[in-house]
């Protein structure tokens, strides 16, 4: 029996080759061409082909003095008629599609299947003449969306117990984790697991990676991290969630005009945000430290609330010792972006803090 992951290599470099060639809009009017005029103006309305909306039975029966079972029979009867024709470009239009879902796992999201035949083109007529084709295919199911998977097509006989093990075994790992993995991440954990290692020959990267975009249990955010649908981390519900996970993955403190600026350019659900909602949040929210006008970083950095003072004072009492000042003013700009003076203000403070020696300090008694 032949390696499968070279079989997959050679099978996806091929289908990689058709795909350069693949121009389904002029496929389906030539097709179209098969069938009388009043048949193909039926089929191209009923399929939105020929930049059409897609129309109902009773609006095209209208449109022709028809009844609508009268409509659906002209439309079954032509589907018939195409698949009977055997045209040589429809069947290896049809392979390409076939091959393309068989090495997606045999199933794959029907946004996810488009993107993968047509790769950056939003051509309507490309997109619909696509979904005209997957119904000339009798070796395609389509599977309508429902509360756990995302609308999708399959190649008849696909084992969905398949899809539904490999998801439990991919939401099992993420609450074993207990926080969001990066993709590749996860996809390596699953690797390791008992059930990949009984299904590895079924189970190739494109099929693992499919099956997790059509389950609604998991989500991706904008940084390639996957978790469970309900986790702030993949789902945040607020600014303070876009913003603390905008920050995080930056690594360094910011302006909140520069975090509104992070969180607009991630696109977590497409709406606005506003640079005094950004700062209105994160000034009340414990999970950022204000440590300079306007700029703001993470606690779980290290950084603590409080003015220049504050900080000073836990220095000093991290210590256990009197520091020099330019020991304190370095590690005082560590934990906050102020001016050099404004920390020497803070140290003449004898409330807080006494000189001891030439320029030693420590707190006061």
């Amino acid at each position: 029996m032949p390696d499968g992951n070279i079989l997959d290599r050679i099978i996806g470099s091929q289908t990689a080759s058709n795909l350069t060639n693949f121009q389904p809009h002029a496929l389906v009017e030539n097709i179209l061409l098969l069938l009388k005029e009043r048949d193909r103006q039926i089929v191209s309305a009923r399929f939105g082909l020929a930049s059409q909306d897609v129309e109902t039975l009773e609006a095209i029966g209208k449109k022709h003095n028809l009844t609508r079972e009268r409509v659906r029979q002209i439309e079954k009867d032509s589907l018939n008629f195409i698949k009977r024709k055997k045209l040589p470009e429809l069947e290896a239009a049809l392979q390409l599609i076939f091959d393309t879902i068989l090495e997606h796992g045999s199933i794959i999201s029907s946004d996810e299947l488009i993107g993968t035949l047509l790769p950056g083109s939003i051509d309507l007529n490309e997109r619909m003449s696509v979904k005209f084709l997957l119904t000339l295919g009798d070796q395609f199911l389509q599977n309508r969306e429902s509360s756990e998977y995302l609308e999708n097509w399959s190649i008849v006989g696909f084992d969905f117990s398949l899809l539904q093990q490999t998801v439990n075994t991919l939401v099992g790992l993420l609450k074993q984790a207990g926080a969001v993995l990066p993709k590749t991440d996860l996809i390596e954990r699953f690797k390791s697991s008992d059930f990949y290692a009984q299904h590895q020959a079924q189970l190739p990267d494109k099929a693992i990676s499919s099956y997790l975009n059509l389950s609604k249990q998991l989500r991706i955010n904008p940084f390639n991290e996957i978790g469970l649908r309900d986790w702030t981390e993949v789902k945040p519900r607020d600014v303070g969630d876009k913003a603390y996970l905008v920050l995080k993955h930056h690594g360094k403190p910011e302006h909140y005009s520069a975090i509104t600026k992070l969180i607009n350019e991630s696109r977590f659900d497409g709406r606005t945000a506003y640079q005094e909602t950004v700062h209105n949040e994160l000034i009340k929210d414990s999970r950022f430290v204000l440590i300079g006008r306007g700029i703001y970083a993470l606690s779980e950095w290290g950084y603590k609330k409080g003015v220049v003072a504050d900080v000073i004072v836990e220095i000093l009492r991290g210590a256990g010792r009197p520091l020099a000042r330019d020991e304190i003013i370095d590690q005082v700009l560590k934990k906050r972006q102020v001016k050099r003076n404004t920390i020497l203000v803070g140290l003449s403070n004898k409330k807080h803090f006494q000189k001891v020696g030439k320029d030693k300090y420590t707190l006061a008694n």
